[in-house]
């Protein structure tokens, strides 16, 4: 196997993974999670491996053995972390033996002869860091029941060979960089387990197997099948966007103060409303005869109107009813008055007129009262009857 053919498979595998995984996908988008992700803590999204298989090395003269007899034990153990769904760092080892074949007895590490030339047998570990990228999480999107995912990597380390015997009473070895590229597998058969299956090529010196000659570098393909546990926290969750609510909180917060401001002010108008509708009614005697003289009553316009709505015409009716109508000696004065913070004097003595025809109309015209009995008076914007409120100052006041 050669890098060409490596990443050949590694795009086959790309394909054939997307189509399973959208056909997976369809009719469950709902457990679907697409990026971006919230970062995951440190701990979060580690897994621990280690599996078992064959490394087969091909040097110089390699071919020259058959298939089987270059096939040798292979251990990985390794531990990791995804970082998100698509990304993750491994740390690996890899190890055990190698075997070649050289047409030179004197090579460090010949073992014995074989098809006219010499086996090569020797021990090796190799240490490395690889990059992962989880391509049906980045084609078909993040599920945490998915079956089968697969996630080609790319990695490095430091690669060891030492000879099984000795060599002239010395034990030979020697240390080279080593790059990798890979394909890793993962089946999930419980949650949190993985069966893996690992296919790499790891590319060393060509010095690695004690011989310098022709080719200038070597490989050493490795398959192995194992187990992977993942610890908690496994699952990931799509990122929400941060949005600073500072400003609005401030905003909501200068809306509610002026809300409990416009409420309090509203209790106290009301207050001041039913006290003066509920003033009680004084007893006086005239010629002998007991009869009520009314107290003065209070009706309230609109700011820039001189109409009733209904709650003052009910009181109007209320008062003519209970006190205009039973002291019937008595002479009612109606004032009419704007209030003198807003608006101009001339607007203001105008609205004041305008409101004390208003109720002089609706007494003469709807209720009966002798205009005999009515003197009308008008005094334009003032602050007469609260300086608190403006609103208490746009009324007729019948007394």
């Amino acid at each position: 196997m050669n890098f060409k053919k490596l990443f050949l498979t590694v795009a086959v595998c790309a394909f054939a993974v997307s189509s399973v995984t959208a056909q997976s996908v369809k009719g469950t988008e709902a457990q679907t999670k697409r990026g971006p992700y919230e970062t995951n803590r440190l701990f979060d999204n580690v897994f621990l491996g280690v599996a078992g298989g064959v490394n087969y090395y091909q040097g110089e003269e390699d071919c020259n053995l058959s298939f089987t007899k270059r096939m040798a034990p292979a251990l990985n153990v390794y531990l990791g972390k995804w970082v998100t769904p698509c990304v993750g760092l491994r740390l690996s080892y890899n190890g055990l033996s190698q075997k070649g074949w050289t047409s030179s007895k004197s090579s460090v590490y010949a073992d014995g002869n074989s098809d006219n030339g010499y086996t090569q047998k020797f021990n090796t570990w190799y240490v490395h860091g690889d990059l992962m990228w989880n391509i049906s999480n980045a084609i078909s999107g993040y599920r945490s029941d998915r079956l089968w995912d697969i996630a080609p990597y790319v990695g490095g380390g430091v690669a060891h060979a030492a000879a099984k015997h000795a060599d002239n009473g010395s034990h030979h070895g020697n240390y080279k960089l080593a790059a990798t590229a890979g394909i890793y597998s993962m089946f999930r058969v419980a949650k949190g387990l993985d069966v893996t299956l690992d296919l790499s090529q790891t590319y060393v010196n060509q010095a690695f197997d004690g011989e310098s000659a022709m080719s200038r570098q070597e490989y050493i393909g490795t398959a192995t099948v194992g187990l992977a546990y993942q610890f908690r926290v496994r699952d990931f969750s799509r990122a929400h966007s941060a949005t600073d609510l500072t400003p609005y909180n401030s905003k909501i917060k200068d809306l509610n103060n002026a809300l409990a401001a416009a409420n309090a002010k509203n209790s106290q108008l009301q207050k001041d409303l039913n006290d003066a509708n509920n003033r009680p009614v004084k007893e006086v005697v005239v010629n002998g005869t007991d009869t009520k003289s009314a107290t003065p009553v209070a009706l309230f316009f609109p700011l820039g109107k001189s109409t009733l709505d209904e709650t003052q015409l009910m009181n109007l009716d209320f008062y003519v009813k209970n006190a205009m109508k039973v002291d019937s000696n008595h002479t009612f004065t109606v004032t009419g008055s704007a209030d003198s913070a807003t608006g101009s004097k001339k607007i203001n003595d105008k609205l004041g007129v305008d409101r004390m025809n208003k109720v002089y109309d609706i007494l003469v015209n709807k209720y009966g009262i002798s205009k005999d009995k009515l003197v009308k008076q008008s005094i334009g914007g003032t602050d007469k009857y609260s300086s608190k409120s403006n609103r208490l100052n746009r009324c007729v006041v019948i007394d």
